[in-house]
């Protein structure tokens, strides 16, 4: 333990023992400084902790990068379409997409919204990062020529 957080650990003992309301604000403040007065034990406690962060992490492998900056999929869909979402849902797991499917049926807002960025595209359709793919014919073309990955992971 070093002279400094020696002495801060020692300040803090007086300030748990100052009585009243004298002693509850000032220990107050010191909550609300992040603790800078604090016993031998959290004061080791944050020392290891501080340690620890400075070690030299392992690097990320590719696949959890990947993940980590992929880009947000939704497939949008009404009842009457629900039948074919699988079929779309199908083609994302089978590229390792990660995508979020939403019914728009109650929503005249987001039906109205979908319509107009797919220019049309009948539903079901899947947005990635806000643009239109398509529909099912436009994911298997965009997944057998690589360009659905590179659009979900770039």
């Amino acid at each position: 333990m070093s002279l400094l957080d020696h002495v801060r650990a020692r300040a803090h003992a007086a300030l748990e023992k100052l009585p009243g309301r004298v002693g509850d604000r000032l220990r107050g403040v010191n909550d609300k400084l992040g603790r800078p007065l604090a016993d031998a034990d959290e004061l080791d406690d944050r020392r290891a902790f501080d340690a620890r962060g400075k070690s030299p992490s392992p690097s990320p492998s590719p696949t959890a990068s990947a993940k980590r900056e992929q880009a947000p999929v939704i497939v949008y869909y009404m009842d009457k379409q629900k039948r074919d979402v699988g079929k779309l849902t199908d083609i994302l797991d089978a590229n390792g997409v990660t995508y979020t499917v939403t019914n728009i049926q109650e929503d005249p807002a987001a039906q109205y919204a979908v319509r107009r960025d797919s220019h049309g595209v009948r539903l079901p359709v899947v947005f990635v990062a806000g643009d239109c793919v398509g529909g099912r014919q436009e994911l298997v073309n965009a997944a057998s020529s690589g360009e659905l990955k590179k659009k979900v992971f770039s």
